[in-house]
């Protein structure tokens, strides 16, 4: 979290503790993504961080970021299938996203618009606002298999 910048959303930055704390956080949900493939194990490539939204039913994009090192293997498809999945299961309608841009990440000023979710807006300096409705939403046809594991608590 502390190290990647290109295909960082919102550049923001946690401690190890912070994060451990949003892991047990009912407000939140994290996921980590690992990804092993034809060219080897890359180990772990991203980190999804949600949290619920002021409007009741919804879940905001804190972070998103991944290894741009896996650019162009649909794991950002991937991964946005496994969070709307776990938020029609936590019975949560709407995704909203957030860019805000940094002098690095001009790479994913387009990410959620290449995802199917729609422009609402400007945000702070420079960034955008981003919207998905789950009811619209179809995973697409993705030629890998997830496998989700749930967090081990101490």
């Amino acid at each position: 979290i502390n190290k990647s910048n290109q295909f960082n959303l919102t550049t923001r930055r946690y401690t190890e503790a912070e994060v451990a704390a949003m892991q047990d956080d009912p407000a939140c949900h994290t996921l980590q993504v690992r990804l092993t493939d034809k060219f080897g194990d890359n180990g772990m490539i991203s980190v999804v961080i949600l949290r619920k939204d002021a409007e009741p039913g919804a879940w905001v994009f804190d972070t998103w970021l991944m290894s741009c090192r896996v650019l162009k293997r649909r794991v950002e498809e991937a991964t946005l299938a496994t969070v709307v999945e776990a938020a029609r299961a936590a019975g949560i309608g709407k995704l909203y996203g957030d860019y805000l841009p940094s002098p690095k990440n001009g790479m994913v000023e387009d990410h959620y618009g290449k995802l199917g979710f729609e422009k609402l807006g400007p945000i702070g300096e420079g960034g955008t606002r981003w919207v998905l409705e789950l009811a619209g939403y179809d995973a697409p046809d993705l030629p890998m298999t997830l496998a989700v594991q749930t967090p081990v608590s101490a």
